[in-house]
């Protein structure tokens, strides 16, 4: 083993302690979240112009649209669920919710588990109005990136998408990672 150390060294290699590991790995992170910003303010007037024109064509409330992403991405959820995922208060998010099936976006199921809660999940009309909203979002990305070269945006996407995959692997032995990560959206 010492033999095998002393030749990496004189060839080149080198090994990395934990900590210096980690170290790169932070800033690596924090170049990819430098990046990703800067890469966001290109297209956060776009974004956030769609965004702002399909709240008033559908008059939703920013809560409300956070809380149609939430049930995409996690239903079925409690009231009591989807006030911790919106960061709203228990009655507020009640009476987002009833406005939400009111107007048909959500509907409410009873939970198998316990016959007195119920749990909600987005109707057919609420997965448009969230597809409607990805597929604008989506589509800022495509104006904002349309003079680049193709490779570099082919470059740009495998990456992510490698650092997705990563992702959803770690979480898939039982990493504990932060719960944004839907799993709808494992590429």
């Amino acid at each position: 083993m010492l033999a095998s150390v002393k030749e990496a060294r004189t060839s080149g290699m080198s090994f990395e302690s934990a900590e210096q590991t980690e170290q790169r790995r932070m800033l690596a992170a924090t170049r990819v979240g430098r990046s990703m910003k800067t890469l966001h303010r290109h297209i956060s007037s776009q974004v956030m112009g769609a965004m702002q024109e399909q709240l008033q064509d559908e008059d939703l409330s920013f809560s409300q649209m956070s809380a149609l992403h939430q049930l995409r991405a996690f239903a079925p959820l409690s009231v009591g669920g989807l006030a911790e995922r919106t960061g709203l208060s228990l009655p507020a998010a009640s009476h987002l919710t009833d406005r939400l099936v009111v107007r048909g976006y959500a509907q409410r199921r009873e939970n198998p588990d316990d016959r007195r809660a119920k749990l909600l999940e987005l109707t057919e009309r609420g997965q448009q109005i969230v597809d409607t909203m990805d597929s604008r979002f989506t589509d800022a990305y495509r104006v904002t990136l349309q003079q680049v070269n193709p490779q570099a945006i082919e470059a740009a996407a495998d990456a992510i998408e490698s650092l997705l995959r990563e992702l959803f692997a770690l979480e898939a032995v039982g990493v504990p990672l932060p719960d944004c990560l839907a799993p709808e959206f494992n590429p």
